[in-house]
């Protein structure tokens, strides 16, 4: 039966977070009906990574001893860089965005003129986490906890008296908010293929990489379902590997979770990051219903419209999934 593996320092799970840093995703979350906007969804991909990653580590604490059971990366993308004249003037056609990155013109490359035309830039895929690469993106999790930063924030608690009081507590950091221009989601697919399956490689026996993307669905570069496809296709010997998406929406309507057709969603864009998820394996399904969140045989690992509560429960049911660490 696939997705059984057991999780150890000699075989360890994999996640992968992609996380859509375009300039819409500095757009306030979508909210309930009749209730104000939620906070930038930046912020809130940002705060839910944080959690969860600090999530893991505390799974795999034993004592002071942090126990490698994950290998975990984090890929942004959304950045641009200004490409250098000669790339430009190679190029067929060049398309020029405004500040909401609509296409303002397309010319030729060869009629580029960088006295007459806006820069023209290179988007990119950058990884996160200190001392690693796009193509090599992956810190064990005891590297992890290493590499994070520590922030003092305020927050409202209940003191022994059940007082409400505000405190000041220090949370681990590893993803702060950012938003740029372009949304390559093709580009961090591919990316994302190529560093898992050079991952897999060295883990045949291990549970699959489970890739989670976070972002608001419309991609810039082309139509991503063939790299999603690609990547779907990709297994150790426990199963294939597992594509999981989170579509942070502007519309003011209710959260949509773990659906089984994409014939109820709400726009194209939805249904396409519908069909680039994966059906959630029993033990995934299992931990959403302990939630009370309905399932069924045919749930894809997808939510539509989520907010900061079902967005760090989703976070919590994709990698809580492979739980047997041993």
């Amino acid at each position: 039966m696939p997705y059984t593996a057991d999780i150890n320092r000699a075989n360890p799970a994999c996640f992968l977070f992609l996380i859509d840093q375009s300039l819409s995703m500095s757009n306030p979350l979508g909210s309930l009906p009749g209730k104000p906007p939620g906070p930038p969804k930046m912020n809130a991909a940002a705060d839910a990574i944080n959690h969860i990653m600090d999530s893991l580590a505390q799974r795999c604490s034993q004592g002071m001893e942090v126990r490698d059971y994950f290998d975990i990366g984090i890929l942004g993308y959304g950045f641009r860089q200004e490409m250098p004249y000669q790339e430009i003037i190679a190029l067929e056609y060049i398309n020029y965005y405004d500040d909401r990155e609509n296409v303002v013109q397309r010319i030729r490359g060869r009629e580029y003129n960088p006295n007459r035309h806006k820069p023209v830039y290179r988007e990119l895929v950058i990884s996160t986490l200190p001392g690693t690469t796009p193509e090599r993106p992956f810190l064990s999790i005891s590297r992890v906890v290493d590499v994070s930063e520590l922030e003092e924030r305020k927050v409202i608690e209940r003191d022994i008296s059940e007082n409400v009081v505000e405190v000041t507590r220090r949370f681990p950091v590893w993803l702060r908010p950012h938003a740029g221009i372009g949304t390559p989601v093709c580009r961090a697919l591919n990316v994302a293929s190529q560093s898992v399956a050079q991952w897999i490689q060295g883990h045949q026996d291990s549970f699959p990489p489970i890739i989670i993307n976070i972002g608001d669905g419309e991609a810039t570069d082309g139509d991503p379902e063939p790299a999603a496809r690609d990547i779907m296709n990709l297994r150790t010997r426990d199963g294939n590997v597992l594509i999981f998406n989170c579509h942070l929406s502007e519309t003011a309507s209710y959260p949509r979770q773990y659906p089984d057709q994409e014939a109820d969603l709400p726009d194209a864009y939805a249904r396409q990051m519908f069909r680039m998820s994966s059906v959630l394996p029993p033990a995934f399904m299992q931990h959403a219903a302990s939630l009370e969140i309905p399932v069924g045989e045919l749930s894809r690992g997808y939510i539509f419209n989520a907010d900061m509560v079902s967005l760090v429960q989703f976070l919590d049911i994709g990698t809580r999934g492979p739980s047997n660490l041993r």
